[in-house]
């Protein structure tokens, strides 16, 4: 386990959580259209994403969300490295399930992120990026006290992104 929060663990991956972040994720138009863009994954892309992009073996890149109560995965979150404003910084993300959606899971895996990376990253600043129609994600990153900083086209194929900060 990555951390936990009062209703969530963060943890690594397993094989057996692809078929049902394929399911949450991957395979739902409203959650992939502001994430990683309006195209549909097929079971065969999800996984491949998910081999080649998640955290099977590190606390850094994107982990599992599970709700505790439940232990059903609900989602994906994560901090990377990332040099959007010309040095190293955290980038902090995560993206639910639609069922999820409206519960304050968002905000608690933010916080939880936030105290990951000042505590154990010991992190001075952490960057949340969002496109700008995804007014779900941009509450939620004003509601953790990140302030806007500016508008960047990213290198990874995510398109134009509104950047945030908070300073730690």
């Amino acid at each position: 386990m990555i951390f936990e929060t009062s209703r969530l663990y963060l943890r690594r991956l397993t094989k057996e959580d692809i078929k049902e972040l394929f399911v949450q994720i991957f395979s739902n138009k409203e959650v992939v259209k502001y994430t990683f863009g309006y195209n549909l994954f097929s079971f065969d892309e999800a996984k491949g994403f998910i081999e080649n992009h998640c955290n099977f073996d590190d606390i850094l890149g994107l982990s599992v969300i599970e709700e505790k109560e439940s232990s059903k995965v609900i989602g994906l979150a994560g901090i990377i490295k990332c040099d959007y404003l010309d040095c190293e910084d955290y980038e902090m993300g995560f993206i639910l399930g639609k069922p999820f959606w409206g519960k304050g899971y968002a905000t608690e895996i933010g916080e939880g992120q936030i105290e990951f990376a000042k505590n154990r990253l010991k992190a001075n600043r952490v960057l949340a990026l969002a496109h700008k129609d995804n007014i779900r994600s941009l509450n939620c990153i004003k509601k953790l006290g990140l302030k806007y900083c500016k508008t960047i086209s990213t290198n990874d194929g995510r398109g134009d992104r509104e950047v945030y900060y908070i300073n730690l």
